[in-house]
């Protein structure tokens, strides 16, 4: 009895942080791989692949691009983005040196 009762109360948190609370599903900080680098003005534009904690591909996530910083990165650099309340607007805090 008690395993279905954790169940139910385990299903019903689950689908109101799915519902809710959904930005506290990942980390707001994450590592990132630079794709690819454009220039804008005095902006770099990026296309970012986001990264596990162990830094291989997360494939939860698609490409993002145009990514805008004024942090300076190169193809190939990891750097720690942010997503501000699960949004899907990426800041770039900096390189990683890993």
């Amino acid at each position: 009895m008690s395993d279905m009762l954790e169940t139910f109360v385990r299903k019903g948190i689950e689908n109101e942080i799915k519902t809710n609370y959904p930005h506290i599903q990942h980390p707001a900080g994450m590592y990132a791989k630079v794709v690819q680098v454009k220039t804008d003005n005095e902006k770099y534009v990026y296309t970012l692949k986001i990264l596990d904690k162990t830094l291989n591909v997360d494939n939860d996530f698609p490409e993002i691009p145009n990514v805008k910083s004024s942090i300076r990165a190169q193809k190939e650099d990891i750097v720690a983005v942010l997503l501000l309340y699960g949004g899907s607007d990426v800041f770039v805090l900096g390189r990683c040196e890993r």
